[in-house]
């Protein structure tokens, strides 16, 4: 009975087949699962993503059950993409690099691969929750108290997993990867405590609860995924390319920096809104400062590149990060311009706003943690890529999908805007930006095709044997140049 329900879940997660052992101590074994299990919720909640953009245009389409209304879809949605797929893979990503920034081994794979059965099994209770209509009503912050709690313990066993790994290293020096992992790993619970604790278990009533889910709804942004995905960059593009990040000086710049001003970042979503004009300048201003640790990145990763230009278009890991960085400075410049009032009365809550959201999550993370992934997962299971030509198919599918997804969003946001300052119709306006809602749905598919032919090849990646990968490709230093 024991092996029967091993090979069952085997094949749910898509596994290898070795043994799935709840307590395995099999190195680098919760960094794979981490990983490998985090594309189912990659798939679902996109899917249900793009049956939202369906429903905006046939408001019938899978409307015979309540539980399929755009209400409970949109949470698990957003609460899948961003706690299930983005974390995990980040994670995932942080189990396998640390310990070789480190010169050392997980602190405990036994406890990494506890850390992944507590990750899925919280994330399906949730998404049950969610899809029952059981929330606390705030954006962002839809899981109830319980399964919050259930998180913290969670991420308190990988930020000690994390920090007993550090202890015990053999490298003294901190590679800047390993500063933005272990800044992730603090920044981390006082953003999820502050934007969930106050708001469910101490009920902060009206104004002062915005304030604190804003901090919750940028700052998860800024201090774990931004701050996640940039330690992957910065290990990911040495390794690929065999040359060496551009300034580990101007790296650690744009850590300090997100460090001290990012947390100001939440007011300006309440920009024009019932917050002291103060606390809405004190958004803007760091806002507009965003753009140094940006720069740090671009900088870094173009200088990395510069003399070898040539591997963005033959190297599809490569690609993939290069198109994440200039997607990041796009989201990045245009965060601070909605953040200007003026500005804000015009865009605020139409589908630029949407487009916007879109952005960071998947067309920067979601593009790094592929990227990742097509360079960790054969060197964990000892095979090649199945397919390098599916892995350009994914890159272009997605990027084109976004880009066709992304601007007809921000059109009909524009006018939008412009149309309710007018005093138009609420009506006309929705009739008059269904063709680029049309559009949405078109983007949206090929984005999903990128992610299902990304699926495909992962999994006939653990499945295949191939060629084996040299070891000493996997233990290359990182180089790092003054």
């Amino acid at each position: 009975m024991r092996r029967i329900t091993y090979s069952c879940m085997r094949r749910w997660l898509f596994l290898s087949t070795n043994s799935l052992s709840l307590l395995s101590t099999e190195k680098d074994s919760a960094a794979k699962y981490m990983m490998l299990s985090s594309l189912i919720w990659l798939i679902v909640p996109s899917l249900l993503g793009l049956f939202l953009a369906i429903k905006l245009v046939w408001p019938d389409f899978l409307n015979q059950s309540p539980y399929l209304s755009f209400g409970p879809m949109r949470t698990v949605h957003t609460n899948g993409v961003l706690l299930g797929w983005l974390s995990m893979v980040q994670v995932g990503a942080m189990y396998y690099m640390l310990p070789r920034l480190l010169n050392t081994t997980l602190w405990s794979e036994r406890l990494g691969n506890v850390t992944v059965w507590m990750w899925n099994i919280g994330m399906t209770i949730g998404a049950g929750t969610l899809f029952m209509g059981i929330t606390s009503g705030v954006e962002y912050a839809e899981l109830i108290w319980p399964l919050d709690l259930y998180i913290v313990v969670m991420v308190s066993l990988v930020i000690l997993n994390a920090f007993m790994t550090v202890a015990q290293r053999q490298e003294r020096q901190f590679y800047v990867s390993v500063w933005y992992f272990l800044g992730s790993m603090v920044w981390l619970p006082l953003v999820y405590l502050v934007g969930n604790v106050p708001v469910e278990m101490i009920h902060v009533p009206g104004v002062h609860q915005l304030n604190m889910n804003w901090f919750l709804g940028h700052n998860i942004l800024g201090l774990w995924f931004t701050t996640m995905g940039v330690a992957m960059v910065y290990y990911l593009l040495p390794k690929v390319t065999g040359l060496p990040i551009y300034s580990h000086k101007l790296s650690l710049i744009g850590f300090w920096t997100i460090a001290i001003f990012y947390v100001w970042n939440g007011p300006h979503h309440l920009a024009n809104g019932p917050i002291p004009p103060w606390l809405q300048k004190a958004g803007i201003v760091p806002s507009l400062l965003m753009i140094i640790p940006v720069w740090t990145v671009i900088a870094n990763v173009f200088g990395t590149i510069k003399n070898q230009m040539n591997l963005i278009r033959d190297n599809v890991i490569v690609k993939y990060l290069i198109t994440a960085g200039i997607f990041y400075l796009a989201a990045c410049l245009q965060g601070p311009f909605q953040s200007f009032m003026s500005v804000s009365a015009v865009l605020k809550f139409t589908h630029w706003t949407v487009g916007h959201a879109h952005m960071a999550p998947f067309a920067t993370f979601t593009f790094i943690g592929m990227a990742a992934m097509y360079y960790i997962i054969p060197r964990l299971t000892g095979q090649s890529l199945y397919s390098w030509s599916l892995a350009n198919w994914t890159y272009w599918l997605g990027t084109l999908g976004f880009l066709v997804m992304g601007l007809s969003l921000w059109t009909a946001g524009v006018m939008q805007g412009f149309a309710w300052i007018d005093g138009k119709d609420f009506m006309a306006v929705v009739e008059a930006i269904r063709p680029y809602m049309l559009l949405r749905i078109l983007g949206g598919a090929m984005m999903m095709a990128s992610m299902v032919v990304f699926l495909w090849n992962m999994v006939m990646t653990v499945r295949t044997s191939q060629a084996k990968i040299p070891l000493e490709q996997s233990d290359q230093k990182v180089m790092v140049q003054s």
